[in-house]
């Protein structure tokens, strides 16, 4: 074989893998959801270009080949599975190819297992030590950026005491941050350099206080837990008369642990703990906290979902399904449309069915269990082997509560391909060469090439375009350049790709509505042409996703705002017959009735959506602003009392239905309400006086204008002008 060649595609496999620990670092400021696609992105590229090479190295060279073993066979059976939950799920193309906001789906996991196949079948023992390496150096990249974010110096995605880093998400960045901790020690524990150890121990501390500085309390217990079983696991299994000093140094660190952490509880409520919120977030888990009940909220309708399919589940990606189905009222709480269950169990339970769940947790068996066979044949030091451990403990117990992105599925399958090469044979020998393979190995990797092209293109350019014109066409519309805009959303939609077409489709449907109603950039045909394009997309949209009300939902959105009320009311309809327990399908299509002038239909709706669940304050006060629409005031007079204490509510809806119902008296009433919580602002007391004019009190009126010159004299010129005319009348 030609040796040159050869070594020149392993060294070509083996750069190309060392780029991956710096993905983790990649925003991608021009695209879509920039802390996600561009990783994804620059993720699937690499491993398509990897694998086709691999695969034509592999069938040449038999020291590349798979080595069968059983966490082999659990990725095989996993990565099966999977794909009949696609073929057989409720959507499979959005199973498939997920969507720009997660990058998941099975395409993901094709990728994910064929960077196991690469990196477990051509990493020798120096390249595992490079590749972690190179993952801790990227880690004291992401907690320079961490750190940089906590002392001001760069922005936090989400804002507030939390750190992001580039992961965008401080759960995200701690889940990511679990695996970088525990690469670096265990090259702590691999190395016998003092200079050495002194590095990685100040890489673990760095990354720890990154962690502590996210505040994410599920990645910090599944930490505390992971060492507190690891030390328990070593107190037990480790003999011998070195042992007995190195457990009592365990035992210490054990019992110091554990004290520090019950002390910290037991003092949550001092100033000292309540005085940093960071301490006070990680010490303030209760199980009345909303984000916690809401939890088990989604979990009871994963849990009836996965019983109304209960082998291979819905499919991959198709969370909002259930969601729609099983939506409990109590959730209005929360964020609108939840994706994933935060619940690593009953994620594949919906994702994949028991079958599924079964086969993930196959993968970490099959993965500890070759561990603990390796450790008893001496090829993995029990060290080494309770740091692994470590590490799953805490990666598993954190995906409890919430859920995998790019970032740790690259850490993860990394740690699962360290874990399956380690009986790979580290020496390679001439003799395994042959002529037949000389002849055909240039060829093979031509040809590999090719196929990488054709999958390049088909799995990550097109989508990268569609993405780049997407976020390039919302850039041009907030700039105001419609016809820039139109022509970027054009070229995106017109892209033959299902990833991200349907967030395409919902901001081309935003953007159509708005320069329908709003610009004077387009002519009266364009404006015409555009909302007919909005509409075919969002049918189209709707069409390959029947389960999901989203497209419904914009469909009534459009033709509402175009007046056209009746279509607008069948697409709201369509909508609930999916989702009949959503608040917000009810309110759009009471809006609709009453824009029809159809109280009585419009009260009916808002009467379920308040029964649905009568502590939600935006029901109460539709509900008692349609009792108003519907002459019967003191209804709606004591649904605003028992929520708010007073009939008299600063609310901006009951601003209309008083001023549409002409009841000025009690519109006075609500302006004063507004007054009342804000006696500084102008406006409202302008809406007052203007109030007051509508029922001839034009001294009430002067006198709330003379308060706004009071407050703001630089208004004065204009506020007397205004009451000049008042008293010309």
């Amino acid at each position: 074989m030609n040796l040159n060649l050869k070594n020149v595609l392993v060294w070509v496999i083996k750069g190309l893998l060392f780029i991956v620990p710096f993905v983790a670092l990649y925003i991608a400021a021009g695209l879509f959801f920039p802390f996600i696609t561009g990783k994804a992105f620059a993720f699937r590229i690499i491993v398509e270009l990897v694998f086709v090479l691999w695969v034509a190295l592999a069938i040449f060279c038999k020291e590349y080949r798979p080595q069968r073993n059983i966490l082999f066979y659990s990725l095989v059976i996993f990565t099966a599975i999977v794909s009949l939950a696609t073929i057989f799920g409720v959507n499979p193309l959005r199973s498939f190819w997920s969507n720009f906001e997660r990058m998941e789906g099975l395409i993901t996991y094709f990728h994910l297992f064929a960077y196991f196949l690469v990196i477990g079948n051509v990493f020798r023992k120096k390249d595992w030590f490079v590749f972690f390496n190179l993952f801790v150096i990227a880690g004291w990249f992401e907690n320079i950026y961490a750190f940089l974010q906590k002392t001001g110096r760069l922005a936090s995605l989400q804002g507030g005491f939390r750190v992001d880093g580039t992961i965008g998400n401080p759960a995200y960045l701690a889940a990511y941050l679990i695996f970088i901790l525990g690469f670096a020690i265990l090259l702590f524990a691999d190395t016998k350099k003092l200079w050495a150890k002194i590095y990685y121990a100040v890489s673990a501390l760095f990354t720890l206080s990154t962690i502590y500085f996210t505040a994410s309390r599920g990645p910090t217990l599944g930490i505390l837990g992971a060492i507190i079983l690891v030390f328990i696991i070593y107190l037990f299994v480790n003999s011998g008369e070195v042992a007995k000093k190195s457990k009592k140094i365990v035992l210490s660190i054990l019992l110091f642990t554990v004290l520090i952490c019950g002390g910290l509880w037991l003092a949550k409520d001092t100033s000292f703990v309540q005085s940093s919120p960071v301490l006070s977030r990680l010490t303030s888990l209760s199980f009345s906290e909303r984000t916690i009940t809401s939890r088990f909220t989604i979990w009871n309708m994963s849990w009836q979902a996965v019983k109304e399919r209960p082998v291979l589940g819905w499919g991959p990606e198709n969370y909002v399904v259930v969601f729609s189905e099983y939506y409990q009222p109590e959730l209005w709480r929360q964020e609108p449309w939840f994706d994933r269950s935060h619940n690593v169990i009953f994620d594949w339970l919906i994702n994949a069915g028991f079958l599924g769940l079964l086969s993930y947790l196959f993968i970490l068996i099959s993965a500890i269990y070759l561990l603990y066979r390796n450790f008893k044949e001496n090829k993995i030091p029990l060290s080494k082997s309770l740091i692994v451990v470590g590490i799953f403990v805490a990666y598993f117990f954190q995906n409890l509560f919430i859920f995998d992105n790019i970032a740790t599925y690259t850490c993860f399958f990394a740690l699962l391909a360290y874990i399956y090469s380690v009986n790979k044979k580290e020496e390679i020998t001439l003799e395994q060469d042959n002529s037949k393979a000389s002849e055909y190995l240039m060829p093979a990797t031509i040809l590999a090439v090719i196929i990488f092209i054709f999958i390049g293109y088909s799995l990550v350019l097109k989508p990268f375009l569609a993405n780049k014109y997407l976020l390039g066409a919302l850039k041009e519309n907030a700039g105001g350049d419609v016809v820039e805009t139109a022509n970027l959303f054009s070229k995106s939609l017109s892209i033959n790709t299902f990833l991200g077409k349907s967030e395409a489709r919902s901001q081309f449907a935003n953007f159509a509505v708005g320069s329908a109603l709003l610009s004077n950039q387009l002519n009266d045909e364009q404006k015409s042409q555009l909302l007919v394009e909005a509409i075919a997309e969002i049918e189209q949209d709707k069409n390959e996703n029947l389960l999901d009300p989203r497209p419904s939902i914009y469909l009534g959105i459009i033709y509402s705002k175009i007046n056209q009320i009746d279509k607008a009311i069948e697409a709201y309809e369509n909508a609930l017959k999916i989702s009949p327990r959503k608040q917000d399908i009810l309110f759009s299509l009471a809006d609709c009735y009453m824009a029809k002038d159809d109280y009585k239909q419009a009260l009916l709706i808002l009467k379920k959506a308040y029964e649905e669940d009568p502590e939600f304050t935006v029901a109460r006060i539709y509900l008692a602003g349609m009792y108003i629409m519907n002459n019967q005031q003191d209804k709606a007079d004591e649904l605003l009392l028992e929520g708010f204490g007073a009939v008299n509510v600063a609310d901006e809806f009951l601003v209309k239905v008083y001023y549409k119902s002409k009841n000025y008296l009690r519109l006075i009433d609500t302006w004063q309400a507004y007054v009342n919580k804000d006696e500084n602002n102008i406006n409202y007391r302008k809406s007052l006086a203007e109030t007051y004019l509508l029922v001839s009190q034009p001294d009430k009126a002067i006198e709330e204008l003379e308060k706004i010159i009071e407050i703001n004299p630089l208004v004065e010129e204009e506020v007397r002008e205004y009451i000049r005319q008042i008293k010309g009348n």
